[in-house]
């Protein structure tokens, strides 16, 4: 493995944990410092973890499979079936996710960064199995950094809906809507 390519997966590593530690950050943001959570917030940090925490790790398999003597065209099919294979459990566990997310709370999901998000994981998978056994390209590890970008792009996508949703202050969510159309009890009732 060359060391350019070696700096590029060091430096989506790099990426990668700093989204999962803005993780972090995101929790303390308004009502989610007191526990309560949107389902949608959840679900956005959910997938922002898990793909960020994904690229992370598949950032330096292959230096590990590198202490691991594997070499050249062998290092790269075994990195990129273990990656489609992330993806794959990434689509599986997204479907019934997003499936109640949008059942329970019509409207609230982006179509938009739906479409990115299915699309990039998606694409993300294929390209690596088709990479894994050669079909349209050789194994190299340009196809492999592209999956690895793919899962940031979801990560990035969704950090930015979890911050930027509760920096909107025009924007009213079904909380919001579910909350001003309950009454208040008063204290007598109590």
């Amino acid at each position: 493995m060359d060391e350019r390519t070696v700096l590029i997966l060091l430096g989506f590593a790099g990426v990668a944990a700093t989204f999962a530690g803005f993780s972090g950050v995101v929790a303390v943001f308004g009502r989610r410092a007191h526990g309560e959570w949107f389902l949608e917030d959840r679900f956005r940090l959910t997938n922002m973890l898990a793909t960020s925490l994904g690229a992370c790790l598949f950032a330096f398999l292959p230096t590990v499979g590198v202490l691991l003597h594997l070499h050249g065209s062998d290092l790269w099919a075994v990195a990129r079936l273990l990656l489609c294979g992330y993806c794959v459990a990434y689509i599986v566990n997204l479907v019934p996710n997003w499936q109640h997310l949008i059942l329970k709370h019509p409207g609230v999901l982006s179509a938009r960064a739906s479409v990115v998000v299915w699309a990039s994981s998606g694409v993300a998978a294929l390209l690596q199995l088709l990479n894994a056994i050669s079909i349209l390209f050789h194994r190299e590890p340009g196809p492999y950094v592209l999956g690895l970008l793919l899962l940031l792009i979801i990560a990035g996508l969704q950090f930015a809906l979890l911050v930027l949703r509760p920096l909107t202050a025009h924007h009213r969510t079904h909380w919001d809507k579910a909350a001003a159309a309950e009454p208040v009890a008063s204290e007598s009732e109590s």
